[in-house]
């Protein structure tokens, strides 16, 4: 089926609105908002997390199918209108398996999940968390979360990045959170009991683990500044890569001699590093003119090179970065340290490395807190400023 851009047809007028998707998780349902409206004659398409608003790269309809292209990941979701519903499948190409999930949407809805209870626990604060706990791939957490009513926001932050953008429902003693930003499918299901939360957490019909936390105000995770650093007798950073038009780059190109340099190790297919993407190009504007250069490692998925640098040439246009992306392997921790053998490993996409003019490295951030975990995503572009330019005055 030849599905035709909404500019060049009469705009469905049924459609305009904010629409409840609902993914099919198999026992569970997993919803989330999306909202579609006219913008200079052409429909556009959003979702909706909390205070996000992610913009569709495409979107079609042609008679009475749909079909919507997320911005940077390789996926897409394609429906048939039947009535006042759409009815479809979420498509992950990146993803072995015709990886798909069944989806209906409706405009008629209320709430986000069902309230099954007027009365309302009290989620609001800090939580220590733990996913799998007691398991071999056990590891911490820190929930931030806000609550209006029977509304609740918030993310996990974790050793690698966050959980972005969470929006649910609270009501009895049950939390419901969920997010949809193209690559990510998160539901959190959980019982509250005072001051002690019991869960579990679902990531796509791939994924799943059981999650508990206590609150905590006072908790926080180890500093992202001191999990990875340079092995012993080695202060300076060094590769040679090729750009997504086949040279090769390297650090000691002349570009970037006397110059601070970030060097950020990333992938397309990483939220975390969308979001640190976004605010790299932003301290590139601020610090270009001063001496500030940014460098991307890319670490793929796909083993064919084309597809990779459609991938990260979509990334580029997206953001409209500036500066260089090198194709530098495949998406693997274990390579990425391999190719980096100066690192004591890479725990994190993304990772970014702060070197001075004089080439040393001067400080490694593993993993990032985006602009959904509020106060942390604030703190840490005021604490980067300062740093970048002590740099550039030293």
């Amino acid at each position: 089926m030849i599905l035709m851009s909404c500019k060049e047809q009469q705009q469905p007028s049924n459609l305009l609105g904010t629409w409840l998707f609902t993914f099919n998780l198999g026992p569970e349902k997993l919803p989330f908002q999306a909202e579609m409206v006219e913008e200079q004659g052409q429909l556009q398409f959003y979702v909706i997390n909390g205070q996000e608003r992610i913009r569709a790269d495409r979107f079609d309809v042609k008679d009475d199918s749909v079909f919507v292209r997320m911005p940077i990941f390789n996926t897409a979701l394609i429906g048939k209108i039947e009535g006042e519903s759409i009815v479809g499948n979420y498509f992950d190409y990146s993803r072995e398996g015709n990886y798909r999930i069944p989806f209906e949407a409706a405009k008629n809805f209320v709430t986000r999940f069902p309230i099954q209870d007027t009365s309302l626990v009290n989620l609001a604060g800090k939580w220590k968390v733990e996913f799998s706990p007691g398991g071999d791939n056990e590891y911490a957490a820190l929930g931030v979360f806000e609550q209006k009513g029977n509304k609740a926001f918030g993310t996990f932050l974790t050793e690698t990045g966050d959980y972005r953008f969470l929006e649910g429902n609270v009501s009895s003693d049950s939390l419901l959170l969920s997010c949809f930003d193209g690559s990510h499918v998160f539901l959190f299901k959980a019982k509250v009991e005072g001051d002690k939360v019991t869960g579990v957490f679902w990531s796509g019909t791939h994924w799943n683990e059981n999650w508990t936390g206590v609150r905590d105000e006072s908790y926080e995770l180890p500093d992202p500044k001191s999990l990875t650093f340079l092995k012993p007798g080695y202060s300076k950073l060094n590769f040679s890569f090729s750009n997504l038009e086949g040279k090769e780059v390297s650090l000691n190109d002349a570009r970037y001699q006397n110059k601070v340099v970030v060097v950020q190790i990333m992938g397309s297919w990483c939220p975390n590093c969308m979001d640190e993407t976004a605010y790299l190009v932003s301290l590139h504007s601020k610090f270009h003119q001063q001496g500030l250069e940014v460098i991307s490692l890319a670490f793929e998925k796909s083993d064919n090179e084309e597809t990779n640098i459609h991938s990260l040439n979509r990334l580029k246009e997206h953001f409209n970065v500036p500066y260089e992306i090198l194709l530098a392997g495949k998406a693997s921790k274990k390579e990425a340290a391999e190719k980096l053998p100066m690192l004591n490993h890479v725990l994190s996409f993304p990772t970014s490395i702060f070197i001075d003019k004089n080439g040393i490295v001067r400080q490694i951030h593993t993993g990032f807190s985006g602009p959904g975990t509020g106060r942390y995503y604030q703190e840490f572009v005021e604490e980067t400023d300062r740093f970048v330019t002590k740099l550039l005055i030293e």
